[in-house]
């Protein structure tokens, strides 16, 4: 059964950032934060909800947020899935018109402005950084997609995360708390996306061996190797003087597997 809210939940590590804020006196700086994270999380959430995908959790961490689905596929539609990406940042962005209204209009001081602006552009910044599952990674991800095969995509993006990582941790190594936590974060995500890499391929095989996409492009292959298959491409393999669809060839894997 769907559900009508989604479940919002702060993760435990949030606590205990949000209560150090709270004990030294900067209440405002971690309303502002907040409310920057939940605002770019429900442009994530709107565009999930316009392409009907049903959300399982909304996860604030200090830093940012983290919306999971329970029924998208790794096949789903690449563009759908970039403006689902962008809605954080587009919502972030009317949020600092807002945010100007009210200070054209004198409902907020000039330093509760330029705080706000501050850690808007920190975190709009962050979330551009093109390492998975920020959304700037995902994007890169999913523009990449569109040009390689599916596990040929992957390979490249794990590699460009752990570069940007690198350079991300010499950057802040010596900062505050916080960007510790992020880099605990980021490193763990990132060694996670290297770990289950097979697992990923896997899924994406077995949706494209369960269901029939509606992809319009077609793309004729010499050689019969499946990890040649790429998102939103009907691929067809030559088999003699005949050309085998895609399902042909990913049927036999998982037939093969199934013996033991």
């Amino acid at each position: 059964m769907k559900t009508i809210f989604p479940k919002w939940k702060i993760n435990e590590i949030s606590y205990l950032v949000f209560l150090s804020f709270l004990l030294t006196g900067f209440i405002k700086n971690i309303l502002l934060i907040f409310i920057i994270i939940c605002i770019h999380e429900l442009g994530h959430l709107t565009f999930l909800k316009l392409f009907h995908y049903e959300i399982e959790k909304i996860e604030i961490f200090p830093f940012g947020g983290l919306t999971t689905t329970k029924n998208k596929y790794i096949n789903s539609p690449i563009n759908k899935d970039i403006l689902i990406y962008l809605g954080g940042i587009l919502f972030q962005s009317f949020l600092f018109v807002f945010f100007f209204l009210l200070y054209e209009t004198g409902k907020i001081t000039e330093n509760t402005f330029l705080l706000f602006n501050l850690y808007n552009k920190s975190i709009f910044v962050f979330n551009l950084l093109p390492i998975r599952p920020l959304d700037g990674g995902e994007l890169l991800s999913l523009l990449l997609e569109k040009q390689f095969p599916y596990e040929k995509a992957y390979t490249i993006m794990n590699n460009i995360a752990v570069l940007f990582l690198t350079l991300f941790i010499l950057y802040t190594i010596n900062t505050n708390v916080n960007n510790y936590i992020v880099i605990t974060f980021l490193l763990c995500k990132t060694i996670t996306f290297f770990k289950k890499k097979k697992w990923y391929i896997h899924k994406f095989l077995l949706e494209r061996y369960m269901h029939s996409f509606p992809y319009k492009k077609i793309e004729h292959n010499e050689k019969q190797e499946i990890l040649l298959l790429k998102k939103e491409t009907l691929h067809f393999f030559k088999n003699g003087g005949k050309y085998l669809h895609e399902q042909e060839i990913v049927k036999r894997k998982f037939d093969i597997h199934s013996q033991f």
